[in-house]
């Protein structure tokens, strides 16, 4: 496009303070605009946002407003694409907001902003969604890997995923969890944290303490997985007064948003007590009251069979009825934690009273990654061959994930 100074255009607003700036040139000369838009543009930079000039004949320089003026463009320019590439959220009440969708599940949608951190949605408030990368996307009729960016249509409460040059409408309703997936962990969620705490004491009586634990869940589709280890030393001049570790699995398998089946194992070996070797292996039904922003909480009853080995006093096998147990709260904007976890069973025969593996604890998250812990440990055999009794208290970092 070719137009003299004294046809510079009115785009969006008028420009005829640009005009009066623009460089004057000798007759016959002509100045080349290109104009480069972006849409959607932010209410305060309506203006054409690239400008090159070019002179036929002789030479010229931008005047320095018109180069702040462009600068200014510029930046508006790379706000409006920024704003642009956001995955965007229409509430039913048409509230619109831009962010990042980290995760929806158990009926909450959680968005990442710049201007308010994480935010959590009631999913059966949200009217459209748009998603600009692709997300793992689990509801009844679609493989469990499947993978589709979203789009919002002119009907509220619906979306269209865009899969490749496919698309499909569908209920916002229906879908079930969506997840930002991993380059190695897909539609995997994985959480859980890692505590350490030590102690070295010079004095009278010279001590050393280590302590750690690794608590961590993953889910994928319908499963479930929980895994946790813990390991415990404390020398006293030189002695080993605690020596001993401990591992726990389970794998839980969703039959409904509620119910599930769960089998897990237990394993804890021990140095200085004559009970030690412990194994268990339980199985049994489970049900999740709720798992949200502000915490989960599950129970589970289990026929496990027990395996003792003593030191000194042979092994002893029963079957014996138990209960499990998960459960977390949070506080003040997550930055608190209340948490328990355990088992505790009864044997079925007269081998042992009762045995009770426990923690209590809080935790205070300093960064989203790092945190401060204190908790207590409880694991009891009562009426076995040789009581155990053994109360661990704890206090120390913890990485969370």
């Amino acid at each position: 496009m070719c137009f003299r100074r004294s046809c510079v255009p009115v785009i969006g607003t008028l420009m005829s303070p640009l005009a009066a700036i623009l460089p004057q040139t000798q007759g016959g000369d002509c100045l080349q605009a290109g104009i480069a838009y972006i849409n959607p543009v932010p209410e305060h930079c309506r203006l054409a946002i690239r400008f090159q000039f070019s002179f036929v004949e002789g030479k010229t320089t931008m005047h320095p407003v018109v180069s702040r003026t462009v600068r200014l463009m510029v930046a508006c320019a790379a706000l409006a694409w920024t704003q642009a590439q956001a995955d965007t959220v229409v509430l039913s009440n048409g509230d619109r907001l831009t962010g990042r969708v980290l995760l929806m599940d158990a009926g909450k949608l959680v968005l990442e902003t710049g201007y308010a951190g994480e935010v959590t949605i009631k999913w059966d408030q949200v009217a459209q969604l748009e998603t600009d990368d692709p997300m793992a996307l689990r509801m009844p009729g679609l493989p469990v890997d499947y993978e589709a960016r979203l789009e919002p249509t002119d009907e509220p409460g619906m979306a269209q995923s865009v899969e490749g040059w496919k698309k499909y409408e569908v209920a916002l309703g229906d879908i079930e969890r969506i997840v930002r997936p991993h380059p190695l962990l897909g539609d995997w969620s994985l959480d859980g944290s890692f505590d350490l705490a030590g102690n070295i004491t010079r004095a009278a009586n010279d001590t050393k303490d280590m302590l750690f634990a690794l608590d961590t869940q993953a889910r994928h589709g319908w499963w479930r997985h929980n895994l946790k280890l813990d390991y415990a030393r404390k020398e006293q001049d030189d002695v080993v007064r605690t020596h001993n570790y401990g591992g726990r699995y389970a794998l839980d398998r969703f039959l409904s948003e509620k119910m599930f089946v769960q089998g897990r194992v237990r394993y804890n070996k021990d140095y200085i007590e004559n009970l030690t070797h412990q194994t268990q292996f339980g199985v049994g039904p489970g049900y999740q009251f709720w798992d949200n922003e502000l915490g989960a909480f599950s129970l589970s009853g289990l026929l496990a069979h027990t395996r003792y080995r003593y030191r000194n006093d042979g092994d002893a096998e029963f079957q014996a009825l138990g209960v499990g147990w998960n459960y977390t709260r949070y506080f003040g904007g997550r930055q608190w934690q209340l948490f328990t976890n355990g088992d505790a069973y009864r044997p079925l025969g007269n081998d042992a009273n009762y045995s009770l593996n426990a923690e209590l604890g809080m935790r205070y998250n300093v960064t989203n990654w790092a945190s401060l812990y204190t908790k207590v440990s409880q694991h009891t055999v009562s009426g076995a061959v040789e009581d155990l009794n053994e109360t661990r208290y704890s206090m120390g970092l913890g990485v969370t994930w």
